[in-house]
């Protein structure tokens, strides 16, 4: 019927699997006139369409929790586990802070639980004071507070990895040692002219 309708059938098979279901979920429009654009009935207005490529390829920022306290006396994995309920796998940047809720550390994963519980248990060389043992101490010990959001990968676009170069340049926390190197966000493409 349109160009408008061929682009549509792109963004529904390409970033929504064909399913109906899934991409009135998450950009609103009724059923019925998606199933109506998809198979020619209607067109869909230019503006419907620039909505629905936005969100395809545009990746959210999701608060999953913030400032949660961490106890060091117990059992750190299991207290993670519980507050990343139906976000363990997501992909996204998490933040460490103090007891004085000064941010120390900041991290990309790719599975959020899992990169966030290897990070609280890596150690962090504390700058002490001349005559200071213990110098070296597990990172859980220092942090009292966590933060986490996640950031969508988009069709291979690590766009978590870009959300933490910016924030590592901007906050410069002690405990990373980079401070973060931006990076152009889109690989370059070969040139594959068909």
């Amino acid at each position: 019927m349109s160009d408008r309708n061929s682009v549509f059938r792109y963004l529904l098979n390409g970033y929504f699997h064909g399913d109906i279901e899934e991409i009135s979920y998450k950009t609103g429009f009724k059923k019925s006139d998606l199933i109506a654009w998809r198979d020619d009935v209607k067109t869909p207005q230019q503006k419907s369409l620039v909505y629905l490529l936005n969100v395809s390829i545009t990746p959210e920022f999701k608060v999953v929790f913030e400032f949660v306290e961490i106890d060091s006396n117990n059992p750190i994995f299991p207290q993670l586990k519980t507050i990343y309920q139906g976000h363990e796998h997501r992909s996204g940047i998490y933040a460490f802070y103090d007891g004085m809720a000064n941010l120390v550390y900041i991290g990309k994963a790719k599975n959020l639980l899992g990169e966030t519980y290897s990070a609280l248990g890596r150690n962090h060389e504390i700058v002490l004071p001349a005559g200071i043992k213990n110098k070296d101490t597990k990172r859980y010990h220092v942090v009292r507070y966590v933060s986490a959001y996640e950031v969508k990968i988009v069709n291979g676009f690590d766009y978590p990895k870009h959300v933490e170069s910016l924030l590592l340049r901007i906050s410069k926390p002690i405990m990373n040692k980079q401070i973060g190197h931006l990076e152009p966000a889109y690989p370059e493409l070969d040139d594959d002219s068909e």
